[in-house]
């Protein structure tokens, strides 16, 4: 992680402890992507402690969901959410990562944010909020 990117995380944490986004922003913007015809469904992650190994770990956990940010980006999700496939999301542009037969992913991280668009095959795509 360069001085930048640690600079970045620090900023982000801090405006994020004091001025969250409020849910009304939220809201209007999954309604402005409704008018422009994407259907999806926010992805509710929470926090979750992690051992670093080497270097930086964050985790995150939801409904079905664990996923691990290091030097890669690692994620397990349960059968029964239906996943066919997910995207990986970041500056560089969107990569589509398959699941393996235990239902997990892997890729390297790219720089600076990304968040995940789980494709289901039963439902309107989950997407994570941006990490990092």
């Amino acid at each position: 992680m360069t001085p930048d990117d640690e600079l970045l995380t620090e900023l982000r944490a801090v405006l994020d402890r004091l001025d969250p986004m409020p849910g009304r922003v939220r809201d209007a913007a999954i309604a402005a992507g409704a008018l422009l015809g994407i259907n999806w469904a926010e992805l509710d992650l929470i926090a979750a402690p992690c051992v670093p190994v080497r270097g930086v770990r964050e985790a995150w956990r939801g409904d079905g969901l664990v996923v691990e940010l290091s030097n890669r980006i690692t994620g397990l999700v349960t059968r029964d959410m239906g996943i066919t496939h997910v995207e990986l999301h970041s500056r560089d542009g969107a990569a589509i990562l398959r699941l393996d037969a235990f239902g997990t992913f892997s890729a390297d991280l790219p720089d600076g944010r990304v968040r995940l668009v789980l494709h289901r095959s039963n439902a309107v795509p989950l997407v994570s909020p941006w990490l990092r």
